[in-house]
């Protein structure tokens, strides 16, 4: 059982999200470097240890902003807790960049070396290869070859196994850049084209149709197999796991496209076919520290939709789910799917031309980016988040493969990618955006626990050394005071070191080492410049741990609002333990639990809407024993997070009837709610 502290104050707050209230501290009893009373008489000026109290800001002295509740409970459970890393796909710029020594070197330092963004997980992609009479793909990137080509003599398709040497060259580099820590995963965009229905590797003729040929499934299989075996062991370099298809259910891949290799495969039978016969070709090359990962959906509902359509043969070999997050629709129900079935689940590829922020100028790219990254772990707690491209535009004189490259980006705009790549100066460009993912790569590292904090929050805890980080993005034009709440903590340390990434390029922040703070008894109070990103870590902290009981009241009975357009999303889907149903009522709703019979109870959780986390800001929840004199209980201060969250209630707490209320007066003034559940802690 976690410590709480016997003078824990009354309503503390656990869920994750961003909150406008400042509580009132009560000091710990005892302990070292928090700011707490002691009875030692000797003058602490005179200690290593001191700590000026003029120093130390807390809530009460100072206005706050925002709260920021740092809560054990929404530590991630996915692979065991344990965060395998950041990444990128190296598809298709290591293509691009890798004839060149001198910028495969630089990219792998700016990428994964220590002085750059410490990234470790690289996504190889084996190409497919097209037909080589054809020249449809005018992208400079992003034609792969494939790694079998045509014997003229013998007419036989054989291994060529320097035609992806420049994709291998940055591989190669990034390894040995990331060093221990180094992951790869090797995937497929598309069969060789010969292997193919349309005999093209852009895809099929109908983009909703199968493009591998039904004889070619084994050797498509076999051809994944030996590519692995040969980057693994002739090249040296351990394979972690192997993604036979992308994005498969959709009509994205036509043939003839300009744009790259694709290929469709219906979610079923197809996709369980071929996950099968990849796992059994890995086997015949004895490659048992290979696993299938499937299906890198382009959707999370998509994925959610192929998970329930393998087949068990195919569960049974795979080893992860890949999702991709350019469509969050049901993103909440997904991560929850990945703590029910026990799986390991991946964010593996996303990027976007957006931008986030008020006048933000060049950091609107990396805000719009970082708030990405924490709106993805709030829905789904992988144990891994990977982006499409580090470099996504290239600038060169000559072009490549007789085609233009697209030049330098827009810094003050939207663009994807994080660098531009300068072929004529053999240089990298690097952008704001780089730098805003840097807070977050740079310093919440592999074997770390995360720890979701709502939409514009994200911490995480190492065990093994106690260290804590938390990353803020101000995405305002106007300073912000924040309150990291860290009273759930069974202890924390007494200084904060803080790095910030704001203002433009020549002149702005990147990774800037500022002064350190001092934590109060409770947490620490921080400032945040605007349009900012900013990352503090904390030594000697120490998350504790908290088991808590579900209570399941046997007569309970559900009555509220009328849902929207009379529809079937009643208020009763919000407690019936199934996070994907949801009650959409409108403006003015509520929704009114009468558990039978007073129940006493510690915690109450509760489920946003998924993907409409932010109609939950300003809705409140109250008890009451007679139904009607009501006592609030948690008011929603700011946006939840995606999946639970926890309001801790005073001792002793005890109602018969449970209560929601949606926000009023607010632009998301509808009534949404997915779960109610309450928690007594063990």
């Amino acid at each position: 059982m976690k410590k709480i502290g016997a003078k824990r104050y009354l309503s503390i707050l656990m869920c994750a999200a961003i909150l406008a209230f400042a509580p009132s501290c009560t000091p710990r009893d005892g302990g070292e470097g928090t700011g707490s009373a002691s009875t030692d008489t000797t003058d602490p000026a005179d200690t290593a240890e001191y700590i000026d109290p003029s120093l130390i800001v807390t809530p009460d002295s100072v206005k706050i902003d925002a709260t920021v509740t740092v809560s054990p409970l929404n530590a991630s459970t996915n692979n065991d807790g344990i965060f395998q890393g950041w990444g990128t796909s190296l598809c298709w710029w290591a293509n691009r960049i890798g004839y060149s020594d001198t910028l495969s070197e630089l990219a792998a330092d700016l990428f994964y070396g220590e002085d750059g963004l410490r990234l470790n997980i690289m996504r190889y992609n084996i190409g497919g290869g097209d037909d080589p009479t054809h020249h449809h793909i005018t992208r400079t990137d992003s034609a792969v070859p494939g790694w079998l080509v045509l014997d003229k003599e013998t007419g036989e398709y054989v291994y060529d196994y320097d035609a992806d040497k420049n994709q291998l060259n940055v591989l190669e580099r990034a390894v040995k850049a990331a060093g221990d820590d180094a992951l790869v995963e090797v995937f497929s965009n598309s069969p060789p084209y010969f292997m193919t229905n349309s005999g093209c590797s852009s895809g099929n003729y109908d983009a909703n149709v199968n493009n591998l040929k039904s004889s070619s499934y084994e050797e498509f299989a076999e051809y994944l197999a030996h590519v692995t075996d040969y980057i693994q062991n002739t090249l040296g370099i351990k394979v972690a796991s192997v993604a036979p298809m992308n994005e498969p259910n959709t009509n994205y891949w036509p043939a003839y496209s300009n744009k790259q290799e694709g290929c469709h495969f219906d979610k079923g039978a197809a996709q369980s076919k071929i996950i099968t016969l990849t796992a059994e070709a890995l086997g015949r090359y004895d490659l048992d520290n290979v696993i299938i990962s499937a299906s890198d959906e382009t959707s999370t509902w998509k994925q959610i939709e192929e998970y329930y359509a393998y087949s068990d043969d195919a569960k049974s070999v795979i080893g992860r789910i890949n999702t991709h997050s350019y469509d969050t629709s049901n993103i909440a129900e997904l991560g929850q799917l990945a703590k029910d079935e026990d799986f390991v689940l991946w964010m593996s590829e996303v990027d976007g031309s957006n931008t986030a922020g008020q006048n933000a100028g060049e950091m609107g790219s990396a805000i719009w980016f970082g708030e990405k990254i924490i709106s993805d772990i709030n829905g789904l707690s992988p144990s891994a988040w990977i982006m499409w491209q580090a470099i996504d535009n290239h600038i060169s004189r000559d072009g490549y493969n007789g085609n233009r490259d697209s030049g330098m980006v827009d810094v003050n705009g939207g663009f994807w990618g994080l660098a531009v790549a300068d072929h004529d100066k053999e240089e990298i460009i690097l952008t704001q955006k780089y730098y805003g993912m840097g807070q977050f790569t740079r310093y919440i590292r592999p074997g770390y626990t995360l720890i979701p904090c709502g939409s514009d929050t994200l911490a995480a805890y190492d065990r093994e050394s106690g260290t804590l980080v938390v990353v803020a993005v101000n995405p305002t034009a106007a300073q912000r005071t924040v309150n990291i709440d860290l009273s759930q903590f069974d202890g924390i340390g007494s200084r904060v070191h803080v790095v910030r990434t704001s203002g433009g390029s020549k002149v702005g922040e990147h990774w800037a080492e500022l002064d350190d703070i001092y934590a109060y008894d409770e947490g620490f109070v921080a400032t945040l410049r605007a349009n900012s990103i900013t990352t503090f870590i904390m030594e000697g902290a120490d998350m504790g741990e908290m088991t808590l009981e579900e209570i399941s009241p046997e007569s309970a009975a559900v009555t509220g609002s009328t849902p929207w357009n009379n529809g079937a999303d009643v208020a009763a889907k919000a407690f019936d333990g199934d996070v994907g149903t949801f009650f959409d009522g409108v403006e003015g709703g509520w929704l009114q639990i009468d558990l039978g019979a007073e129940t006493e109870f510690d915690v109450l959780g509760f489920v946003p809407r998924s993907a409409y986390e932010s109609r939950m800001a300003g809705g409140v929840f109250q008890g009451s024993n007679d139904g009607k004199t009501w006592e609030v209980l948690y008011t929603v201060d700011g946006t939840p997070a995606g999946g639970y969250n926890y309001a801790f209630m005073k001792d002793g707490c005890k109602y018969r009837y449970i209560r929601y209320s949606g926000p009023e007066g607010s632009a998301d003034f509808l009534c949404n709610i997915a779960e109610i559940t309450l928690y007594k802690i063990k």
